[in-house]
């Protein structure tokens, strides 16, 4: 752009030459001055999606890494005559005005008169710099402005060049030409996954048992058609056996899932388009669901002795599903009558070097004596009270 501005003001024949480059933007000397200065640099809207896929899945470079840049510039005038800065602003409007893109006389002219660009590939570049006018409103002038030195404002005018491609050095690897390729367009209606139930209906939690109970998947096109697979993915994995209820309903086994939130989705799969090329199959997937497993805390026991007044001892309960490090385990204990109410919160730790156990064992020191309620609480998810027959909870208890 420099030397483009350069080449449209001497023309003119103005005296003394007014010199077109970057410098700054307060320059009251005695010669005539177009200041060139790139303020800004913006990723390229249309074209910044070139800057990715690069790299092969093993990270191989397969195209040269590319940032797509629009450059902006603002261009000061200043005279040392009256009107002379309107003049060269004149000058510089109708030069850029008659200039589309950069074509390869131009850049070449720049070449010769910037020897510290040479080796540049403007020129051959697959879509030219543009160099399109900017509007910019007042608040962004005055913003402008305000980063330099009062009563240095002088007029202005906003021009953006761009794309601008910059190109990394790294040398992209041989990738070999597409031998053949295939085709295909078929519909695949996706499944309707609405909602997950263990033994105690849609939306509760799912109980922890041994052994686990099944969970329930009810929703709508579930099943499998002629040519399709099925498969269920809890927590992202494929799970099996599938068992098919019907077209709304599925089964599958929770062996082996520990107490917490999960996920489950249901998933077709066509047949590959063409099996020699590929083993890519199309896909339709459900919504994915979420439910939580809970810990069940199956018996709780109690050996303490009385301390100072309190008692102290061991706690043991058996839970189900077995944990095992790094997993966190507390036992949290709310007295039943005592006054003011008592709560526990104590920590089983569990040993790295040992096998899930289905038993763990709390130490307390000093806790008044009386009748607790327990609730066993696994990575932050806890234990529910079994049901009797009526649908009461049944709460368990240990005597300190």
């Amino acid at each position: 752009m420099t030397a483009l501005l350069q080449a449209r003001v001497d023309a003119a024949g103005m005296v003394p030459r007014p010199l077109v480059g970057p410098g700054p933007l307060d320059d009251l000397g005695q010669i005539p001055r177009v200041g060139v200065h790139l303020y800004r640099t913006t990723r390229n809207a249309a074209l910044s999606v070139d800057e990715y896929a690069t790299r092969s899945a093993a990270g191989e470079v397969r195209r040269t890494p590319t940032a797509v840049l629009d450059l902006h510039y603002l261009l000061t005038f200043r005279g040392i005559e009256p009107y002379q800065s309107e003049q060269l602003l004149a000058l510089c409007a109708a030069g850029l005005g008659a200039v589309t893109d950069l074509s390869p006389e131009l850049i070449a002219l720049a070449t010769a008169s910037h020897p510290e660009i040479a080796g540049n590939d403007l020129a051959q570049a697959a879509e030219r710099v543009r160099v399109t006018p900017e509007a910019l409103p007042l608040d962004e002038i005055s913003r402008l402005w305000a980063l330099y030195s009062p009563g240095a404002f002088t007029v202005t005018l906003a021009y953006a060049a761009g794309p601008v491609h910059v190109e990394s050095v790294e040398v992209p690897g041989t990738v070999l030409p597409v031998a053949k390729a295939a085709f295909d367009a078929r519909p695949i209606a996706a499944p309707r996954l609405d909602a997950v139930a263990g033994p105690d209906g849609v939306g509760a939690p799912v109980r922890a048992a041994s052994p686990m109970p099944p969970l329930q998947l009810f929703g709508g096109q579930l099943t499998a058609r002629s040519g399709e697979t099925l498969a269920v993915l809890l927590d992202g994995t494929p799970v099996a056996p599938v068992t098919v209820v019907d077209d709304g309903r599925l089964t599958i086994p929770l062996t082996p899932v520990k107490p917490g939130r999960h996920t489950v989705q249901v998933r077709r799969l066509g047949a590959p388009t063409d099996p020699v090329l590929t083993s890519t199959r199309p896909a339709a997937s459900s919504q994915t669901v979420t439910f939580t497993v809970v810990p069940t805390l199956s018996a709780a026991t109690a050996n303490t002795h009385g301390v100072n007044g309190g008692r102290s001892g061991t706690v043991s309960a058996d839970v189900i599903p077995a944990v095992a490090a790094p997993q966190r385990v507390r036992l949290l204990l709310d007295s039943v009558a005592a006054t003011p109410p008592v709560a526990l919160a104590v920590d089983m730790p569990l040993a790295s070097d040992r096998p899930p156990q289905t038993s763990v064992t709390a130490n307390v020191v000093d806790v008044p004596a009386g009748v607790y309620r327990v609730t066993l609480e696994v990575d932050r998810v806890r234990s529910l009270p079994r049901l009797d027959a009526q649908g009461l909870y049944q709460l368990t208890e240990v005597t300190l």
